[in-house]
């Protein structure tokens, strides 16, 4: 009998099959915001559509049989959007599982070093599909076989609760919004299935029942929908805590020092002051007179806000799966050209990082078990599980070091694809051109300029005391007025006075050589040797590092180092002062909300000589003195933009109060359908118009009870009260109602006493009318 009453309402199953939906992909929509990038979010609500999917073509099936397909159904989505590498003709592989069961194991580290938004890394994808898929499928199970359409709402009401709680966004009406919306129309849809179950219900007296019931049956709901809809909007903007930053911190655990640096130098810093924490150490197969720059990650963007890379996951690089690999996209050597290659063996401690350090250029790799992509235009090599204590790789270098007489020699830079390296952006200050064109148009040769620019920054006091900022205007505030900054303010405003003269170049992040361990014969590298510099491509010798940061230079790149008084690639003696690389929070120390820092010494005095065209010391900020606009500090604009924000908001209500009254007003008159509803609609419309100005009607007061009052109130009131008054009491209460002609003439008479109304109070009182919030009026 059940099957058969069931048969009885396929409309309302559809229903709520595509109420679930709904909620499922709104919910998923929701959620995707803990990870970067719209293509994951997109994936996500796919992810949750097909398992809802499934489950309802499963629905009048046992439910391990359904968990059964769908657990298929997950394997292959899964193969498909997170390792698509792995599949063959679509379908998942043993190297899918293995690669699924490696993830998985990864995502709590992962988790451990990504703040939200994070990077859609395989781990931290799989595990949003993950969470997306198993929420579709219990919320359908609930609501459709449990008939608990309240319980359906938990699981994708819980990942929407939290992402709200990690996020620093605080709420998102754009998200919330849609997820109420869905939950009503599934509360809704569960009523109607409930119902159509018995048959056609006789309401409707023999004419099919409409989907969503009729007006009379459905008016209180829809408006309880509306009220709920309403609120939602505005009830969040006006709890304490909005825009807040998340309650949980799900990073870390506490007392665990865990050092990551995220590849994005966006020319900030928070200034803090931390002890170091090793992060890996480096063993190589060769004696060194000096360690190379460990180089893991390469900023090729600059788009007037920050330095950022343009694949920060690598995923347009050549896959590696594991085992001895050569690299593809070895540089083709100029026959003068000098190079060494070294083999480096990389044991990690405290990092945790997806982009592998090694000594640029690699040319092959060796990290059995891990799935590795490489990209040789950047030569970026990335690990889609990431590194963690115990990690360890081998990577064989080539480095290549030319004189400064070769580079001197070479006249051109351009070579195919270089012109991406060259690009600014369109509101960049003219003034920054211009101090680039001072400081090297007397230079006769490519090199020169490059080093008329590096000498002049090494000129420069490195310093954490000087304002956070990563924009053009703090650009130029670094060059004009404080002079003094930190490696990634010296990097990334090397690289764009370079590309302002037309040269290619990018930003390099990484670590110094570190220390040698004479007793275990490796390199140790700690968080202090977190470091930025420039890279510059020369044909026959490939991108070259120079580094504009006072007291730092790459013992081996002795082109580089001529005129910079070189440590062994460890900083100088000195008062440490401590940064931060990861956009403003690149270390972190999580578990304690600390954070591992760089240090550096105070600067060395700046060398003498200068290819420059101005003297040391000379005051460029006389292109724009003192014009810097500078950072601000971060706790204070985001207070600033709240405050404008909770204003903008509180005039947008009171703005939508006389908006929403008069659009109330003139959809009443437009649905109004037959003459007695259009005279009862015109009435109504004046008593809201003279309630606006205080001569409202009174709850218990008569249609004729209320024309004498306003009559006295109102003397110039004529005739046209009088009309309107007969004609709403006969459409009210007459049982042959009014004419069309009636109804006319009830409409001009409510327009001529409005006028009337209206005309009789001062301008002050109609404005502050049109702000007053209307009840329910009633005959």
């Amino acid at each position: 009998m059940a099957v058969e009453q069931e048969q009885k309402a396929p409309a309302g199953r559809l229903v709520l099959l595509g109420a679930l939906l709904a909620l499922q992909v709104s919910g998923a929509a929701a959620f995707g915001r803990v990870l970067q990038g719209r293509w994951p979010t997109v994936q996500l609500a796919i992810a949750a559509g097909v398992s809802l999917l499934l489950a309802g073509l499963m629905e009048r099936q046992h439910i391990l049989l359904a968990a059964l397909v769908s657990a298929a159904g997950f394997f292959i989505i899964v193969g498909l959007m997170v390792f698509p590498e792995t599949t063959r003709i679509g379908l998942p592989t043993l190297a899918t599982l293995r690669a699924m069961r490696a993830s998985f194991a990864a995502v709590g580290r992962t988790a451990d070093v990504q703040p939200a938004p994070a990077l859609p890394l395989a781990p931290l994808l799989l595990a949003g599909i993950t969470g997306v898929w198993t929420a579709a499928f219990s919320s359908h199970a609930l609501a459709a076989r449990a008939r608990s359409p309240f319980l359906a709402l938990a699981p994708p009401g819980a990942l929407l609760a939290f992402t709200s709680l990690v996020m620093n966004d605080g709420a998102r009406r754009l998200y919330v919004l849609p997820f109420l919306a869905s939950a009503l129309a599934v509360l809704f849809a569960d009523s109607l299935w409930r119902v159509a179950q018995w048959g056609p219900l006789t309401v409707w007296h023999g004419k099919r029942a409409p989907v969503f019931g009729a007006s009379t049956t459905t008016r209180g709901a829809r408006r309880l929908a509306l009220a709920c809809l309403g609120v939602a909007i505005i009830l969040p903007g006006i709890l304490p805590g909005f825009l807040s930053p998340g309650l949980v911190d799900v990073q870390g655990q506490s007392g665990t020092a865990r050092v990551s640096i995220n590849p994005i130098v966006d020319i900030r810093a928070r200034l803090l002051n931390n002890p170091n924490a090793e992060v890996f150490t480096v063993k190589t197969d060769a004696a060194l007179k000096g360690p190379p720059y460990w180089r893991f990650a390469m900023d090729d963007v600059f788009d007037g806000r920050s330095w950022s890379p343009s694949d920060p996951q690598v995923s347009n690089g050549t896959p590696l799966l594991g085992g001895p690999t050569d690299l593809p996209g070895t540089t083709q050597l100029n026959p003068s050209a000098a190079d060494e290659v070294i083999v480096q063996h990389f044991k990690f401690s405290h990092f945790y990082e997806f982009q592998l350090p090694a000594a640029y250029q690699p040319v092959a790799v060796n990290a059995p078990g891990e799935r590795l992509r490489y990209d040789p235009t950047t030569g970026v090599l990335f690990d889609t599980n990431g590194t963690h204590p115990g990690f360890s790789y081998d990577v064989t270098s080539r480095l290549i070091v030319p004189t400064a007489d070769q580079l001197r020699a070479v006249t051109s830079l351009r070579e195919p694809g270089t012109d991406s390296y060259t690009t600014l952006p369109r509101t960049m200050p003219r003034e920054i051109i211009d101090i680039a064109h001072q400081l090297a148009d007397n230079e006769p040769t490519i090199y020169g300029k490059i080093e008329a620019i590096k000498t002049y920054l090494r000129g420069f006091q490195y310093s954490t005391s000087v304002p956070p900022g990563h924009s053009t205007n703090d650009i130029l505030r670094f060059l004009t007025v404080t002079k003094a900054g930190y490696c990634e303010q010296f990097a990334g405003t090397m690289a764009v006075l370079l590309r302002a003269l037309g040269i290619p170049a990018r930003v390099a992040v990484g670590f110094t050589g570190g220390t040698y361990d004479t007793k275990d014969n490796v390199w140790r590298v700690t968080s202090g040797n977190a470091h930025a510099w420039v890279e510059v491509p020369f044909p026959g010798f490939g991108w070259l590092s120079f580094d504009p940061t006072p007291g730092r230079a790459n013992p081996l790149a002795t082109y580089d180092s001529a005129q910079a008084a070189s440590n062994g690639g460890n900083p100088p003696s000195g008062n440490l002062s401590c940064v931060n690389l990861l956009g403003g929070s690149n270390l972190s120390r999580v578990g304690e909300a600390q954070q591992v820092s760089q240090c550096h010494a105070s600067p060395i005095p700046p060398p003498s000589g200068s290819g420059s065209t101005l003297r040391r010391g000379q005051d460029v900020g006389s292109l724009r003195r003192g014009e810097g606009t500078g950072g601000t500090s971060p706790t204070r604009r985001h207070r600033l933009d709240l405050l404008v924000g909770l204003l903008g908001l509180l005039a947008l209500l009171v703005l939508a109060v006389p908006a929403i009254k008069l659009g109330a007003r003139r959809f009443a008159l437009a649905r109004a359908a037959d003459p007695s509803s259009r005279a009862m609609a015109a009435y109504l419309a004046v008593a809201k118009q003279a309630a606006d100005v205080g001569l409202g009607r009174e709850p218990a007061e008569t249609l004729w009870e209320y024309r004498t009052r306003l009559k006295e109130r109102v003397v110039s009131l004529d005739g046209d009260l009088d009309r309107l008054t007969r004609l709403a009491g006969r459409a009210a209460y007459a049982e042959w109602g009014v004419t069309p002609e009636d109804a006319e003439q009830a409409a001009a008479s409510a327009r001529a006493v409005t006028r009337t109304i209206r005309g009789s109070v001062g301008i002050g009182r109609r404005m502050v009318g049109w702000f007053r919030i209307e009840r329910r009026s009633r005959i």
